[in-house]
């Protein structure tokens, strides 16, 4: 099976098994957009949205930004975690698309462990204007460029490999 476009990395590293690329972002800094261009210039892929599983709740449904959510928000990130692999692990590359606090890290890598598929983490970042923090680290990029060239900058790294997350 053929796992990449002509050009597109292989986010499995070779193995056998699909990848996931986990695109991170404050609202409203081009994930929407962003991930859809992504999963595009991927083959096979998939294009996951977190907020999608915890909406799936119907009765006792939370706002996510209350304190009372955070099973529901943990929950909702490990069922997309792990539908994120299982897919992972069909071969598809899949482009998971989550607003993060860092540690839910643990959880993806957790699962990246468990079934061996790579784990890679790009945070996008509206540009840096004034009042942005510091210099970006190296799982970030600048979203100021139109969301086609942010793609193009994101699949760039995917093929230098340098948004790898380790466990």
């Amino acid at each position: 099976m053929n796992r990449t476009t002509v050009g597109g990395p292989e986010l499995g590293g070779g193995r056998g098994a699909g990848g996931v690329v986990v695109l991170a972002d404050p609202a409203g800094a081009g994930s929407g957009t962003v991930a859809p261009l992504l999963a595009n210039a991927l083959h096979p892929s998939v294009h996951l949205r977190a907020d999608d599983f915890r909406k799936a709740i119907r009765q006792g449904f939370v706002a996510a930004h209350l304190p009372q959510a955070r099973r529901q928000n943990e929950t909702a990130l490990a069922a997309a975690t792990q539908a994120a692999f299982a897919f992972a692990t069909g071969g598809y590359q899949v482009v998971l698309e989550a607003t993060l606090a860092p540690q839910a890290l643990d959880v993806l890598r957790r699962e990246s462990r468990i079934t061996g598929a790579t784990l890679h983490y790009v945070v996008l970042r509206p540009g840096d204007g004034p009042g942005e923090p510091g210099p970006p680290d190296r799982h970030t990029v600048d979203t100021a460029a139109q969301p086609a060239v942010t793609a193009r900058t994101v699949l760039a790294g995917l093929t230098r490999g340098a948004f790898l997350l380790g466990w």
